[in-house]
């Protein structure tokens, strides 16, 4: 007897589970073809015409590429995809982009994205500049700022690019205002203490860490952090470590200040460590708003970044519960179940899919 009802109760569960996820799945559905009637209905309205569609000013939303995505895990709804009559333009060549001699000198990073037509054999031509960008690419904090030093290797890339070009019922078109974002991105520092005493004093503050050693670890860290901001990092860990999420934040914002101010060459793990601890720690504080502030810049990392996705997984977990606390569950579901995919932990995985069938209770 004892068997069957925990039978029953798998079986219960199992099913709650499945109705959650048509719940989830339903609503999404209706965001989107809603979503897809506005735009169909934006474009009638300017007068366009069968192949002319395409040349729309009207924007894909933020709303329906959400939903898109929750509902067929793919990150990059275009405006294709809502017109099944058209095909999208596809790059066919296979040129290697060159970094910059001068730029590389200079230990800079960025990016640079380009408007440019397609003609129906599939060459670029009317190639101009939208954005150009300097900045620490490696780092989810990272300051932009405008430059020109990629221009020239960029607009010169894609005028010997070849592309297969978009079509309206099987015909090729001419495609305007095409866009296309290169990145020029070095390869990721190494830790960088310059002095030998000071190696040794990291390591130490390391080993005292993992002995929990925290007033050992500090004390070497305080004496140190003007020479090295490795130890600021440290610093910010340890406090984080024993819930003192106040101290953590800043000593944070003092590492990250100091790496902008002084140009610091930091490993790229170290400043995905930040990313988790500043979350985290705005999470415990209740500071919803920062962290929605922050995920702005989280986001445009992981564009440039997938390699850290499964390490950001649970700062995505707080982001999605941060819109969900300010009331926002549409967005809070979407970063929900990035979090979900983000993640390899069968733990995780669980305990976030049980979170998204608590809030699709409250849609």
């Amino acid at each position: 007897m004892k068997r069957i009802k925990q039978k029953y109760l798998i079986i219960s569960l199992s099913l709650s589970c499945f109705l959650q996820a048509n719940e989830l799945e339903n609503h999404f559905n209706i965001i989107f073809d809603n979503e897809k009637i506005n735009l169909n209905q934006c474009i009638s309205e300017e007068g366009l015409l069968s192949d002319k569609k395409i040349e729309t000013t009207c924007k894909v939303s933020e709303k329906a590429k959400r939903a898109f995505y929750i509902l067929e895990d793919k990150k990059n709804l275009t405006l294709y995809d809502m017109l099944p009559e058209f095909s999208k333009y596809e790059k066919v060549s296979n040129r290697k982009l060159q970094y910059p001699s001068t730029m590389q000198r200079q230990n800079k990073m960025g990016y640079v994205i380009l408007n440019f037509d397609i003609d129906k054999d599939g060459n670029t031509n009317n190639i101009s500049v939208v954005e150009s960008m300097c900045g620490n690419m490696h780092s989810p904090f990272a300051l932009y700022k405008p430059c020109s030093g990629f221009n020239k290797v960029a607009i010169g890339f894609l005028k010997r690019s070849e592309y297969k070009p978009a079509t309206f019922n099987g015909k090729s078109i001419v495609t305007k205002n095409a866009k296309h974002r290169m990145r020029f991105i070095l390869d990721g520092s190494e830790l960088k203490i310059k002095s030998s005493n000071h190696i040794k004093k990291y390591k130490r503050v390391l080993n005292l860490i993992e002995e929990r050693d925290f007033n050992s670890a500090s004390e070497i860290a305080l004496e140190n952090k003007k020479y090295e901001n490795e130890f600021l990092f440290e610093l910010a860990r340890m406090h984080f470590m024993q819930a003192n999420y106040l101290e953590a934040i800043s000593y944070l914002d003092e590492f990250l200040l100091n790496i902008e101010n002084n140009q610091d060459e930091i490993p790229e793990s170290m400043l995905i460590g930040a990313v988790s601890i500043m979350i985290e720690s705005l999470y415990n504080l209740q500071n919803y708003e920062k962290i929605i502030k922050l995920s702005k810049s989280t986001d445009e990392y992981l564009k440039n970044n997938e390699a850290f996705e499964e390490i950001l997984a649970i700062s995505y977990l707080y982001i999605g519960a941060s819109y969900v606390s300010l009331n926002n569950l549409e967005t809070g579901l979407f970063y929900l179940t990035k979090s979900k995919r983000m993640s390899k932990n069968e733990g995780q995985i669980k305990y976030i899919e049980n979170f998204i069938n608590n809030v699709t209770n409250y849609l």
